[in-house]
């Protein structure tokens, strides 16, 4: 018996020592705090992740961070990977917007975009569009009487709102001294709007979002377009330009075009290949479980990460992966 144990205790040894048993490779990811979307759709990693690598890669989900906080973690090597926006991650690793400001982030790379979409949506009261005429954008930022209210200082909304404005000639600050901008909580929209106190409202928000649903249903509204010129100038920004299908919101009975701001799943330069081709491997093969547990996530199309590679430089481990698929070159 003793023989037999002691023969078993070499053979295990040799094992380990050979590769033939293997560690579990620790990741970790930076998402929100618990309550918000990224923090879940973590958790769901976190558990799809070893399920399908057969426990061979783990995933530990930081509770913490934002989209405008967590370029900066992972590209420091805090996290291995992160949740953010399309924006955000092109404003960190060039060094814009006053958060960025002096330091550029050029360790991030991309694994996933378009997960989720968050459209940028102007909207008019159609009285004050019809009896004024100013029914596009570059003639509401020219106009002499206007008050575009758009979210508070802290969300992006602003700040994408300044990059519109800096597109057509001008700046939010400029706008705000003008009096032609107030800053307000999304929730305080629809009354204002049916109160003619503003006439304006401009937010970045995902399909059937609720506020906005409001606004349309108990206000007569019309969806000022966005010119080209801007549309290219905020692709640039990370905003690349997509599509709101008609009816997704009360009166919109065209499909709009517009800046969008899309979830994007991140990694840092020097996270080994085999690992980030192994982690994308196991998401894209595991997304029917991953949308079933989160409808937000049903309209991401992993095959399409072609479309704007041209923004955003992808980590090879992820490359490698959408080569094979035949959804890159």
């Amino acid at each position: 018996m003793f023989k037999f144990n002691r023969t078993l205790k070499i053979a295990l040894t040799a094992l380990l020592f050979t590769g033939g048993v293997q560690a579990s490779v620790e990741t970790s990811v930076i998402s929100q705090p618990p309550g918000n979307g990224w923090y879940t759709y973590g958790t769901t990693f976190s558990r799809l992740i070893p399920e399908y690598t057969n426990n061979e890669y783990k995933l530990k989900v930081i509770p913490r961070g934002g989209g405008m906080t967590n370029p900066v973690v992972v590209n420091d090597a805090k996290a291995d990977f992160g949740f953010a926006t399309s924006n955000a991650i092109v404003w960190a690793r060039d060094g814009i917007t006053e958060l960025y400001a002096g330091k550029t982030n050029k360790d991030l790379r991309l694994m996933f975009d378009g997960m989720q979409e968050a459209h940028t949506i102007i909207v008019a009261r159609k009285a004050w569009v019809d009896s004024t005429g100013n029914n596009t954008l570059e003639k509401l930022v020219k106009a002499n009487k206007v008050v575009i209210a758009t979210k508070p200082t802290g969300s992006q909304v602003p700040i994408i709102v300044d990059f519109i404005f800096k597109s057509l000639g001008t700046d939010f600050e400029t706008m705000k001294a003008q009096g032609k901008v107030i800053q307000i909580s999304s929730g305080q929209a629809s009354q204002m709007l049916r109160d003619n106190t503003i006439d304006v409202y401009i937010d970045n928000v995902p399909a059937m979002h609720p506020n906005l649903t409001e606004i349309t249903l108990t206000n007569d509204v019309v969806y000022i377009p966005f010119p080209q010129n801007v549309l290219d100038d905020m692709a640039k920004l990370g905003l690349p330009t997509g599509t709101m299908k008609a009816g997704t919101y009360n009166g919109q009975t065209e499909d709009y075009i517009n800046p969008i701001s899309a979830t994007v799943f991140v990694t840092h330069a020097k996270v080994p290949e085999e690992t980030v081709y192994n982690v994308t491997k196991a998401l894209v093969e595991s997304q029917a479980k991953l949308k079933e547990t989160h409808p937000p996530l049903e309209f991401w199309k992993p095959e399409e990460i072609g479309k704007h590679l041209g923004i955003f430089e992808l980590h090879p481990g992820a490359a490698k992966y959408f080569r094979e698929q035949g959804w890159i070159q």
